[in-house]
């Protein structure tokens, strides 16, 4: 039984604890020697680095640029690169299957894999790591349930059975302005959460999920939250929170963009935190050095691995950070900081008579120099001078007038982040990618802010072009705009570097 959060914390698992900042503590951490780009935890702790490093359990292998890992119940682990698919057992690689434009993601449940490959095109992969294509190009996200859950970047969904037969199309909403931003399943329920932008006239503007039973629409529902992420009942919102059955139960301070249902929890990768989140709210999270980009567990969640960036190219690579999600939290103990290193500073010995006395000011003894007085008779002089004030109301009349005639021809702005892009990337990995959103419609000039965001939810840029330098591999991009009633409006593209 859970208790309200209040003088007392959270009860869980029979243990209660008193109001504070809760952590559990880190078991191991796997030294990383780049930035790791996949991880697994399984019979095996697995992840994968940009350079191609490999490590599962204890052995290493030297691959091309790693970009995916799961591995099947059994023990079996798959890896997708740039060269294709690789299989491996006991230690050993078992099979390879070439794709000539490289795997971008693999994604897992049970004996099922999907792997997507840099056309977007999707394949299914059985436990023995057979492989179908399935009939679906530009793949956005993909969800394994009792059946594979597709969406693509023009909006559509899809479901297919497990030997790769399309078993459903959802009914487009409009064939401009819809998007759909994240697909779960909560046990039979596929839910998908879609945006409506409302860009011409008759179609509506909402953010809103709907529950689909075998292809029939059980219900939708306005959340008026932009959601994200989506496992079991748990969704994660883009503004930063987590819901679970449509409540929000706890309010983050960055998007929630990885949200793993274990039941009565969830695990959800939000900035540089990994939270575990109940019905009743926050229970404790885990600090990382890097942002949370990779997040995996075992079926009993004694093992969750952890890897993120911190994006700074200064410093060392972030470890892989392992934890128990099970375990009893513990009070949150803040670590030392650089304030302590001011107990070296050099003590400046300053008598009594030379803090009271008149001649000698503090900052004189601190030997902090100071400005000499400025002039400032002119400014007194500016200040004592008549204000006059001019009669505007004539002024104000006729601009309302002119406002009133132009409030039925309002045009909203349209963003447009440009086209989709593929580049080679340079011997260090990366390549300078520009992003130019200066096609954005906006004949009245009603944009209020602009903002350039990375898949993680994190701000790059507040500024209609920018150039950025990405690493290899897929990346999706957002150009957001505000007009001046507080709207927002948005508008992606997929930069692929090779």
């Amino acid at each position: 039984m859970h208790a309200k959060l209040g003088s007392m914390g959270i009860m869980n698992d029979g243990f209660a604890v008193d109001y504070m900042a809760l952590t559990v503590p880190v078991i191991n951490r796997l030294e990383a020697t780049a930035r790791v780009t996949a991880v697994s935890s399984g019979k095996n702790l697995a992840f994968g680095q940009v350079d191609g490093r490999l490590v599962i359990g204890s052995d290493e292998f030297k691959l091309a640029s790693i970009t995916g890992i799961y591995e099947f119940p059994y023990g079996d682990v798959i890896v997708g690169n740039s060269d294709g698919l690789f299989t491996f057992r006991d230690g050993k690689e078992v099979k390879f299957q070439e794709h000539a434009t490289g795997i971008d993601l693999i994604t897992g449940n049970g004996n099922n894999a999907i792997a997507i490959d840099g056309m977007g095109r999707a394949h299914l992969l059985d436990s023995k790591s057979n492989s179908i294509l399935l009939d679906v190009n530009s793949v956005l996200f993909v969800k394994i349930g009792p059946t594979v859950a597709i969406a693509t970047e023009s909006g559509q969904v899809y479901t297919y059975s497990l030997d790769g037969l399309k078993t459903w199309e959802r009914p487009m909403r409009g064939d401009v302005g819809e998007r759909i931003t994240a697909i779960g399943w909560n046990q039979d329920l596929l839910i998908v959460a879609r945006e409506g932008h409302g860009l011409v006239p008759g179609e509506e503007e909402a953010l809103e999920i709907e529950h689909w039973n075998n292809g029939d629409l059980v219900k939708r529902l306005d959340v008026n939250h932009r959601v994200v992420a989506i496992d079991g009942a748990w969704m994660g919102l883009d503004m930063g929170g987590l819901m679970c059955d449509e409540e929000i139960v706890a309010e983050l301070h960055h998007p929630a963009h990885i949200v793993i249902d274990r039941g009565d929890y969830a695990l959800v990768g939000s900035w540089f935190h990994l939270h575990r989140i109940s019905s009743q709210g926050s229970e404790w999270s885990v600090e990382t050095k890097g942002i949370v980009e990779y997040v995996s567990t075992n079926n009993e969640g004694t093992a969750v691995l952890i890897s993120g960036f911190d994006q700074n190219d200064y410093t060392d690579s972030e470890p892989v950070v392992v934890i128990d999600s099970t375990v009893a939290p513990v009070a949150l103990i803040e670590e030392d900081t650089a304030i302590d290193d001011w107990g070296d500073a050099p003590v400046i010995e300053v008598s009594a008579e030379d803090i009271y006395g008149d001649e000698t000011s503090i900052e004189e003894l601190a030997g902090i120099s100071q400005p000499a007085a400025s002039d400032q008779s002119g400014l007194l002089d500016a200040l004592n001078d008549e204000i006059i004030q001019e009669d505007t109301k004539e002024e104000e009349e006729d601009l309302m007038f002119a406002l009133s005639l132009d409030a039925e021809e309002i045009i909203s702005p349209s963003p447009d982040a440009g086209g989709d892009q593929s580049l080679v990337a340079e011997e260090d990995g990366t390549a300078v990618v520009t992003l130019d959103g200066s096609g954005t419609r906006d004949p009245q000039e009603r944009i209020a802010s602009w903002s350039w965001v990375d898949s993680s939810g994190k701000e790059i840029a507040d500024s209609p072009t920018l150039r950025v330098r990405l690493n290899r591999g897929r990346h999706r991009l957002e150009l957001r705009i505000k007009d001046n009633d507080g709207r927002w409006s948005s508008d992606s593209i997929d930069i692929r570097i090779e």
